[in-house]
């Protein structure tokens, strides 16, 4: 009990508070200010907060993430370099101060927090749970940290140890199953059996091949038969096929019950005051259909779904919407997840059209929200008013949802609110003089602040605080 507190405390997971945030800038007034100045990294970089810095060297990407509920600190996940190699972490930055500290994970050669498991894999050691490739962090209800990396990375986030929470897949490499992953062994597939059954007693012979002119003999097999001495065993049967889901019941699974490979869920995901995960599913692998995948912590995280549909768009679980045309395609390419109360908001495109959907975590009823109706997209999936461009990006506050117009690396950026009720789209521009005024808004991310109308904007190698009252924002930590 007291570790779950000491966690839950460090995280600022108990009861709310005011949030940390200083009093907005007026960057249209006061240009000299130094957290209204952009720039372009490297220029710049570490005179705003103190600690590591996010840019290590152009290649870095801000992605998932959340503010703990007394608005004093956004954790985020940051990648660097690229998504093949070990280097990504998991970042705390201070809303008071702009501070940044590394949480987990490899944000360069030199500066590491928290170690993996070690394993001998078929080769070489490996060291497993890195955080390369992470797209989302979110908080679990005994203040762990929950990365994905395409795996879920349990954190320890007073240590940055990492362990295995759940994998879609088993590894590859023979060795690393063996070592972490055997509940994961899919007693579908046969057991390796161990040699051949005990004979019965009987006359001992010798077990030796002799030549004779019609050919090699062999004399235990022969005499052996013929004065009740061991018979040569015949293979022992394969054990018959358990009727198991893959990956043990762990793994999520295609709509075919017969499939053996496992349907992969996407990137992005949310958890609940109950520690359960949700993640949805786009037809990975194509026939696999379509899911709000949820990993039940009382169950050890073993994949359930909440709401499905087939590839033609016919209701198998929940309700309502399906969002797909195409027999072949992967629907809408999802971004950052958003939830308010039991309904969790997706957003993303381009196929059928770019979109926001709902989908009641409890019921798995779906919803169309907003669909894009300037330029192309499926007809059936446009709504709401307004002109303004739907992204990947997403965040609930105040009672509206808010996205980005970013789909076109040229655009600048620009924020777009979204009315839930009606799916009516607001562009909310930053005033010219202000630092998101200037640059592209090609990755453009976005926090939300518990307690507070204002957002956090990752942009241009920056966090930016924003008011989408106003457009007025400034930079927060570079």
């Amino acid at each position: 009990m007291k570790r779950l507190f000491a966690l839950t405390a460090a995280l600022g997971l108990l009861a709310p508070q005011a949030h940390a945030l200083p009093a907005m800038i007026d960057c249209t007034k006061d240009s000299a200010n130094m957290r209204c100045v952009a720039k372009s990294a490297p220029d710049g970089v570490g005179a705003i907060g103190s600690g590591s810095t996010f840019y290590q060297g152009g290649a870095e990407q801000f992605r998932g993430g959340f503010v703990t509920p007394d608005g004093q600190t956004l954790y985020l996940a940051l990648e660097t370099l690229r998504n093949t190699d070990p280097f990504g972490v998991v970042m705390a930055v201070d809303l008071n101060t702009g501070n940044r500290r590394v949480v987990s994970g490899y944000l360069n050669t030199i500066e590491k927090v928290g170690k993996g498991v070690k394993v001998q894999g078929d080769r070489d050691m490996l060291d497993l749970y890195t955080l390369g490739n992470i797209y989302d962090v979110q908080p679990l209800p005994d203040g762990s940290l929950l990365a994905h990396t395409g795996q879920l990375i349990r954190i320890d986030p007073r240590t940055g140890d990492r362990t295995l929470l759940w994998t879609p897949t088993t590894a590859g490499d023979t060795r690393v199953r063996d070592t972490v992953e055997l509940k994961y062994a899919d007693p579908r597939r046969p057991a390796q059996t161990g040699g051949n059954a005990p004979s019965a007693p009987g006359v001992s012979v010798p077990n030796t091949t002799v030549s004779t002119p019609i050919g090699n003999v062999n004399v235990g097999g022969l005499l052996g038969g013929l004065l009740g001495g061991p018979k040569p065993a015949a293979p022992a049967p394969a054990p018959a096929p358990q009727p198991t889901a893959p990956g043990n019941g762990y793994f999520c699974t295609q709509l075919d019950p017969k499939a053996v490979n496992p349907a992969l869920p996407h990137t992005y995901m949310a958890t609940d005051a109950e520690g359960n995960v949700y993640m949805m599913g786009s037809n990975s692998p194509i026939g696999s259909g379509f899911a709000l995948f949820k990993l039940e912590a009382k169950n050890d995280y073993r994949c359930t779904s909440v709401s499905r549909f087939d590839v033609s768009g016919d209701n198998v679980q929940g309700s309502g919407i399906p969002w797909t045309s195409s027999l072949a395609g992967t629907g809408p390419i999802f971004g950052d997840f958003a939830v308010n109360g039991t309904t969790l908001y997706a957003s993303g495109g381009p196929n059928p059209n770019y979109i926001v959907v709902s989908v009641d975590m409890k019921t798995g009823e779906r919803r169309l929200i907003s669909g894009q109706t300037d330029q192309g997209g499926a007809q059936v999936f446009k709504k709401g008013q307004g002109a303004a461009h739907i992204g990947s990006a997403l965040v609930y506050s105040g009672g509206a949802l808010y996205t980005t117009q970013a789909q076109v690396s040229a655009e600048p950026f620009a924020l777009v609110r979204i009315d839930p009720a009606t799916g009516d789209r607001t562009l909310i521009e930053p005033p010219k003089g202000t630092p998101l005024s200037k640059g592209r808004a090609s990755s453009a991310t976005l926090y939300a602040i518990p307690g507070s109308s204002q957002l956090i904007v990752g942009f241009d190698g920056a966090l930016h605080v924003l008011d989408p009252a106003t457009g007025l924002n400034y930079i927060l930590s570079r």
